[in-house]
């Protein structure tokens, strides 16, 4: 070979090992290309300049929610809300003009207020195919070229699954030829579609313990009511307490509109919470009347923030449908499961992950009552660690997996708990506690392990902050709540190139070196063109970019 031909051979050889590096350096779905919130990435800065890195651009218009984007062969991929519609889109990573958005549903408007800006998933991208969910659980296959629809699913109607309180804010974990997600239904908690054609592979069952409870009936929306309504605490309601309820709806409508407006709620509210202090008697009744104003909130049915004249006689109608004898009193028998809590769904928020373990593939999910593992060929239940993660159900975060070890976590008087997996001479899977910790009660900032060393936000809707945990022992090695230190409050991270990348959720972003004796900070910035919500959207690093959504808005920043 002569010398031009060695040349051009060699650099051949090293534009194919740039290339191949570069492409490893994507971030195509939900926590990196390993689920773990680890990047691969190298030779990122280690200290950002005051003003923090440059920007390499910005868009905006891409629609509210709180979804990470994920990136892929020179495409950016995210779920938004724009107007009445849940929409998928694609920008290009060069500059951020947006490639091709796709119609997934509309807007889902019920329930509670938080997070009805747009859901949570993010989108898993597997070569030529993009998978999404969408917050009422429209489980849909795209074409990464031209966002096609491919195939498209939905997990109550084709699963039986029930919506958890939040709505569906799962990002679907592609694993062979297989998607696996969290219906949450009775009997199909977890399930497997074929990736290419949708198809049910499998699903499974995890037990849960109100499996037997009664299913509740349309009525069921009335049960706050009922119970605030049974002001003499007899299990009974009277004609005349019904009557009450109608009447002090109408006193409270100050400005005899026929509507009662939040503000006229709260401004009674305060007057019954002083007068309760006057006497015994007083208190007692201040305090079921202030439980009666927090229920009256829900007859808002159109969520107007005002409540008419026929929401409040729907639900007196209701009422009084329920007194099947006549005598004018709703006692246990004719009330019966409306005061049977209604089931929850099974599925939390959380993310599955494919682990191996004594020579089996399986996945590993928090669901709403504890963490479990299946069997990648079957859905069978392997194990299950019955310690609920929160009494609530409200889990979050993603498992964390290593070398037979599983870490999860959640807030709400949750906290974290590491298990080891072990295997007797059966092959049965025990699921053994090593330890719990109050002070990673993880909301939904996920977990990152550096070194042996666990980091994560501890706290819920009332705050917290960054700690550091032992991974092996559940020691806290510290803690930025604690009042001698910098109190770096609650967020999201990632790890990158010997660096946490740390956002908090008024959106200040940090650069943290991670050290087992203490927080190292190595740089910040703030984000400008702020919202006004919470920057719970997590920070995701690919090929030498960070990238920050908030809301309508995703930046792009150089960090190589």
């Amino acid at each position: 070979m002569n010398y031009s031909s060695l040349l051009f051979s060699l650099t051949l050889f090293g534009l194919s090992a740039i290339l191949a590096n570069a492409a490893s350096f994507d971030w195509p779905q939900w926590q990196g290309p390993d689920r773990n919130a680890v990047s691969r990435e190298t030779n990122l800065l280690k200290e950002w300049p005051e003003s923090g890195p440059p920007l390499a651009w910005k868009i905006s218009g891409i629609g509210t929610g709180f979804g990470s984007p994920s990136i892929a062969d020179g495409r950016i991929f995210g779920l938004s809300h724009r107007g009445d519609n849940e929409v998928v889109w694609a920008l290009s990573e060069t500059d951020g003009k947006e490639l091709w958005v796709t119609l997934l549903a509309t807007v889902n408007t019920d329930g509670l207020s938080q997070g009805k800006e747009g859901g949570g998933c993010t989108p898993t991208v597997d070569g030529d195919r993009v998978y999404v969910l969408g917050r009422s659980g429209d489980l849909v296959c795209l074409r990464v070229e031209d966002g096609s629809i491919l195939w498209q699913r939905n997990l109550i109607e084709n699963f039986d699954g029930r919506i958890p309180v939040f709505k569906y804010n799962e990002s679907p974990l592609v694993d062979g030829d297989k998607v696996i997600c969290t219906p949450g239904g009775k009997e199909k908690t977890l399930a497997a579609l074929n990736k290419f054609n949708g198809e049910t592979i499998w699903t499974s069952q995890v037990p849960h313990e109100d499996d037997n409870a009664p299913d509740p009936t349309s009525i069921m929306v009335t049960t706050p009511l009922l119970v605030a309504l049974d002001t003499d605490g007899n299990q009974e309601i009277s004609t005349t307490e019904i009557r009450g309820s109608e009447s002090i709806l109408g006193k409270l409508d100050g400005n005899r509109d026929g509507k009662l407006t939040a503000d006229e709620l709260r401004e009674k509210s305060n007057e019954e919470e002083a007068e309760s202090q006057s006497s015994e008697l007083r208190r007692r009744r201040g305090s079921s009347y202030m439980r009666s104003l927090k229920v009256l909130a829900g007859l808002d049915t159109d969520e107007s923030g005002e409540i008419d004249a026929s929401e409040i006689e729907n639900s007196v109608d209701a009422l009084k449908k329920l007194d099947e004898n006549g005598d004018g009193l709703l006692d246990e028998k004719e009330v019966g499961a409306q005061f049977v809590s209604p089931p929850r769904s099974k599925a939390a928020y959380a993310s599955a992950l494919a682990v191996d373990f004594n020579n089996q593939r399986h996945y590993v999910q928090s669901v709403a009552k504890g963490l479990v593992g299946v069997a990648a060929s079957d859905g069978e239940l392997l194990w299950k660690h019955n310690r609920p993660v929160t009494p609530t159900g409200l889990n979050c975060s993603t498992p964390i997996y290593q070398d037979g070890f599983v870490c999860a976590a959640s807030a709400y008087g949750g906290g974290g708990v590491l298990v080891k997996l072990a295997a007797d001479d059966n092959d049965d899977i025990s699921a053994d506690e090593i330890w719990t910790s109050s002070e990673m009660q993880n909301h939904h900032g996920g977990m990152v392990v550096v070194d042996g060393c666990l980091y994560g936000a501890n706290g819920d809707v009332g705050g917290g902050n960054l700690v550091c945990l032992d991974f092996q022992t559940g020691e806290t090695l510290w803690n930025e709540g604690d009042r001698d230190k910098q109190g770096v409050p609650k967020g999201s991270l990632m790890f990158a190139d010997e660096r946490i990348y740390y956002r908090t959720e008024e959106g200040t972003m940090l650069l943290i070196e991670p050290n087992r004796d203490g927080y190292l900070e190595r740089g910040r910035f703030e984000q400008p063109d702020r919202s006004r919500k919470p920057a719970w959207s997590h920070p995701v690093i690919a090929n030498g970019k960070l990238y920050l959504r908030d809301q309508d808005i995703l930046f792009s920043y150089v960090v190589k």
